[in-house]
């Protein structure tokens, strides 16, 4: 069985409001990921300007059979840092915005 846990205390900055449960035992799909066996998994969570970890992550991902598992856990977990699916915390947030205005029929 998973453990869940509270996320208290994050800045929410556009993201889904409420507690969020995370779950903390690694999803399934993780054991098809071409990221499985990376040695630098830091690639995924480049800092502020580092194109070549942001493009080394993205490059990856997109030859990845499970990008959108990924992705799709990302978004349902509120993933707010690193590189899921081939898509950044920003962009992300830009998907899960749309989607929000589509359900409350904005769009």
């Amino acid at each position: 069985m998973a453990r869940l846990v509270p996320n208290y205390g994050v800045e929410r900055n556009g993201w889904e409001e409420g507690d969020s449960l995370h779950d903390l035992t690694r999803p399934n799909y993780q054991k098809d990921a071409a990221c499985r066996d990376i040695s630098n998994p830091e690639i995924f969570f480049p800092s502020a300007g580092d194109t070549e970890s942001l493009k080394a992550a993205k490059a990856l991902c997109n030859i990845c059979p499970v990008i959108s598992d990924c992705l799709e856990y990302a978004l349902g977990n509120n993933e707010r840092y690193g590189i899921w699916g081939g898509k950044s915390t920003r962009e992300r947030l830009l998907i899960l915005r749309a989607k929000r205005m589509l359900e409350a029929g904005e769009a």
